[in-house]
């Protein structure tokens, strides 16, 4: 295949993977304003519901690798160049912990185990040419495997972005209300339903849609 077509098949593949993730939160996003709200004290067992509320963090809260934020689900990218204007995702880092959601009418623990989750990315940073990678984003390289320079030391062309959900925050989740019994109390709690993920967005537009 010559040359020119490699770095346009190239370029495509990078579009592509950029719009998939970007198609797929907003195929979260608008499945989860179709749904309407439900006051937690209005949740029966057994539905598959969409609440909306504030974050209570549990025992186990993350620190984003990033920022350093407090959070109960986080999600960090290295995006690098490869050409021109094209660049291809070399890292990414999510993570979560259960956590509850407080809407006023009560309080529904949530269940991360098997989330889809569209988050903000409100972290952007660079690192490239006149611009050295910061300690902190030296440690998240190394902790992938990767480096901020090319094999004779100059710096490569690197993004960052980062997206939290801290706790106090506002968040909408979808998924099915089950009860388990948590220290000798039954209580209810929201986790993925038999036919799919556990949804979930941090979004202003999903949450107040």
């Amino acid at each position: 295949m010559p040359a020119p077509i490699l770095v346009v098949a190239a370029a495509l593949i990078v579009g592509a993977g950029l719009s998939f993730a970007l198609s797929n939160d907003a195929r979260t996003r608008r499945t989860l304003k179709r749904r309407p709200l439900t006051p937690i004290r209005g949740l029966r067992e057994g539905e598959v519901a969409r609440v909306s509320g504030r974050v209570v963090a549990g025992e186990r809260v993350l620190q984003a690798p990033l920022s350093g934020r407090a959070s109960v689900y986080y999600l960090a990218t290295v995006d690098q160049e490869t050409g021109r204007n094209y660049w291809r995702e070399v890292a990414r880092e999510e993570r979560y912990v259960d956590f509850s959601i407080d809407d006023g009418t009560g309080r529904l623990q949530v269940v991360t185990s098997v989330p889809r989750v569209a988050v903000v990315r409100d972290l952007h940073t660079r690192s490239g040419t006149f611009d050295d990678a910061s300690e902190i984003e030296e440690a998240f390289l190394r902790r992938h495997e990767l480096k901020s320079v090319n094999m004779i030391g100059l710096n490569i062309a690197i993004r960052y972005e980062e997206g939290v959900i801290e706790p106090g925050e506002e968040v909408t989740v979808l998924g099915l209300v089950r009860a388990e019994i948590r220290d000798g109390r039954r209580v209810l709690v929201i986790d993925a339903p038999e036919e799919g993920p556990l949804l979930m967005s941090d979004d202003p537009r999903a949450v107040h849609g």
